[in-house]
């Protein structure tokens, strides 16, 4: 059974920088019509305090895959690739689209529930996707004739 309450998952992503500046923290809140992808910068020593939250809106339809890593029976990490890469390009740490996030303890159990939320969310984009091209179509035909 697919749950309706938002799943929300709390993650970091590492910094690929040197010096550890561009570590990220964040929260997905898996919502009934989107995702909200909200981020910052983790607070350090070179940049005195925490970064200003960002948050970005993603349509189930963008999310291309989801899969979740275990180590020791335990989520780890969960690797989100998006469709269109421009919507997470000033994230640090992602490339083409591909987020790898490092699953907070607390959202252990929630990142349970994703593959499955996933799956029935883009399922149910792709059907009204569908059915409005078609439509759409018919219009066209009705209207053309």
């Amino acid at each position: 059974m697919i749950s309706i309450d938002p799943v929300n998952i709390h993650f970091s992503i590492p910094a690929t920088d040197p010096l550890g500046r561009q570590e990220v923290l964040g929260k997905l809140r898996f919502l009934p019509d989107h995702v909200a992808l909200s981020w910052r910068m983790k607070g350090s020593v070179f940049r005195g305090g925490k970064g200003e939250m960002n948050t970005i809106e993603l349509p189930y339809g963008e999310i291309e895959h989801v899969e979740v890593i275990k180590q020791w029976f335990r989520i780890r990490r969960i690797i989100l690739r998006i469709s269109n890469p421009e919507l997470v390009k000033d994230i640090p740490g992602v490339d083409m689209g591909k987020m790898v996030l490092h699953i907070d303890t607390r959202s252990r159990a929630e990142a349970r529930k994703l593959s499955g939320l996933i799956d029935f969310k883009r399922s149910l984009f792709i059907l009204d996707d569908h059915e409005q091209r078609l439509k759409a179509m018919r219009e066209d035909k009705n209207g053309s004739s």
